[in-house]
């Protein structure tokens, strides 16, 4: 039986099912406190077995007893320290429970990486009590970027030029949390193309501490202050630049004590070469629908069989093309959707093969929810590189002309739609 701790993450419950694919049997965990799944469980009990809890190991331990756990897989970083204590208690292969601490704390890996000698990222914690001023060391770095320490999708995180604009952004941050200041990585040019940004993701998967890599996920710039504004999979940089790349994410990987599962490490280019941004002990969000579509592998089928303890793939094959996904953010500045372009205009475009829309007219927007408060998800196609860059632009020249935010002005009231 395979546990599956189950909260929003990178895999949705019926991709979870298909991967499963009435072959290997699994129940959910779900934590009865967790309001952002609540809606999902009725789904969930026509998927699998579910068992709830409040968070209390030994009834975690005696509810899942009767299912003979073998296995445990999950896809939400905010559920892999519970995933630990399950394997560490059955006796069943998991990270251990020093990993996911530094997989879900950025400052506790970033402090990891730099005693190892990966990368040398200057990085202080603060904890912000009352939004209006922290104590922070003379030599802290600026130009900073600051983000919680335990967090996901660039929420509140933002881009600070010195310390006098720390100190006035603090209002803009949610009190009682801990926070990461570490230095800005200035980027520099990782394709030939100006339409792909200057980081990318090398997407892994490990077993027995052995590592192999499925592919690399070019990104699409970022959209201020770090919101993502899309991937695509699979790009490769230049064979000597994927070699550092790709030396360097196993170098993390094998710091950080990953030792199974799938692995998804942000890496970014700078005139120093390659840096480490994070390492991530999942699947990477909307990897799970690009890559079989580039490549035919489920990687949420992969996760599961590696935690049931299948051997690592020998080779996973050629691509048989791009696959693409465009996440829309508003500006910051935007306080509500005016207006979208229709689905069907979109669906119309060359290459465009899924359009979701997230989010109605009049619907309340703020760049504080990071890359969760996009508008649309629109996934597309191509046979090369080049072609997809033409059905990228054909998708901008529409959003472009379609989209009109209501906007917030510098006196704090809305000026006329834009």
């Amino acid at each position: 039986m395979l546990i599956v701790p189950f909260t929003e993450g990178a895999a949705s419950p019926v991709q979870v099912a298909a991967a499963c694919g009435g072959q290997v049997d699994f129940v959910f965990l779900v934590d009865e406190q967790d309001g952002r799944i609540a809606p999902a469980v009725p789904m969930l009990h026509e998927l699998a077995p579910v068992v709830t809890h409040d968070g209390d190991l030994p009834q975690v331990l005696e509810q899942l007893a009767p299912f003979e756990p073998h296995g445990v897989v999950t896809f939400s970083d905010s559920t892999m320290q519970l995933a630990a204590a399950i394997a560490k208690a059955c006796g069943i292969p998991y990270n251990s429970q020093e990993t996911c601490v530094l997989l879900r704390s950025k400052l506790k890996q970033r402090q990891c990486l730099n005693d190892a000698g990966v990368g040398s990222v200057r990085t202080f914690g603060f904890s912000l009590d009352q939004a209006e001023s922290v104590s922070l060391p003379a030599d802290v770095p600026f130009p900073a970027v600051v983000k919680p320490e335990v967090g996901a999708a660039s929420k509140n995180a933002v881009f600070v030029a010195s310390r006098d604009e720390l100190t006035a952004r603090l209002a803009e941050l949610t009190p009682g949390v801990t926070y990461v200041l570490e230095e800005y990585l200035h980027g520099a040019e990782l394709y030939e193309v100006d339409w792909l940004g200057d980081y990318l993701s090398v997407e892994s998967v490990v077993s027995g501490g052995a590592i192999r890599h499925f592919g690399m996920s070019a990104r699409l710039p970022l959209v201020a202050p770090f919101r993502e504004g899309g991937l695509v999979f699979p790009v490769r940089p230049d064979d000597t630049t994927a070699v550092a790349i790709t030396d360097l994410a196993e170098r993390a990987i094998k710091t950080i004590g990953i030792t199974i599962g799938l692995v998804h490490t942000e890496i970014k280019m700078t005139p120093d070469g390659p840096r480490i941004i994070e390492v991530n002990g999942r699947l990477g969000g909307a990897l799970e629908r690009l890559v079989p579509r580039a490549t035919g592998i489920d990687p949420v089928r992969l996760a599961v069989d590696i935690a049931l303890g299948a051997p690592l793939p020998g080779e996973f094959g050629a691509p048989s093309q791009l696959a693409m996904v465009v996440w829309v953010q508003p500006p910051m500045s935007a306080t509500a959707v005016a207006e979208l372009p229709s689905i069907r205009e979109l669906r119309e475009l060359p290459g465009v093969f899924g359009v979701d829309r997230l989010r109605k007219n009049e619907h309340a927007l703020d760049w504080r929810n990071g890359s969760l408060g996009r508008v649309f998800d629109i996934w597309l196609d191509a046979g090369s590189l080049t072609e997809l860059g033409e059905r990228y632009s054909a998708v901008v020249d529409v959003l472009d002309n379609g989209i009109k935010w209501k906007l917030e002005s510098a006196g704090g009231r809305r000026n006329k739609e834009d």
